[in-house]
């Protein structure tokens, strides 16, 4: 369990990571003026493309468990203080859910023709 976690880390941090380094390489390569440098640009779009996907839907996830968890704690003894930390968490959690939402509707919802 512990590697496919360390597995989806990777992952996460890949999507996350890999459009600015193609943006790195590609302003380098055109500092230097090297012809590689507009195919790493159209190399970029189906990146920062899974970027915004994954990113949307870690939102959902994410938003999802830290609503869940604002609900347990409102529901299990913790006091004030663990109520009211609770009560905040379940609207920014589904906040945070409904901007993945949106997110995520963009790419899926249907384009205009160019």
């Amino acid at each position: 369990m512990s590697t496919l976690v360390g597995l989806l880390a990777w992952l996460l941090i890949g999507l996350a990571v890999a459009p600015l380094l193609v943006l790195g390489l590609y302003v380098l390569a055109d500092r230097l003026g090297l012809r590689i440098a507009e195919r790493l640009l159209d190399a970029l779009l189906p990146l920062l493309t899974l970027q915004w996907l994954g990113g949307g839907l870690l939102n959902i996830v994410g938003g999802l468990a830290i609503g869940a968890l604002g609900a347990w704690a409102v529901v299990h003894d913790g006091g004030l203080v663990g109520w009211a930390a609770g009560a905040l968490l379940v609207p920014f959690g589904l906040w945070r859910a409904l901007r993945g939402v949106g997110v995520t509707r963009a790419f899926i919802g249907p384009r205009d023709p160019p």
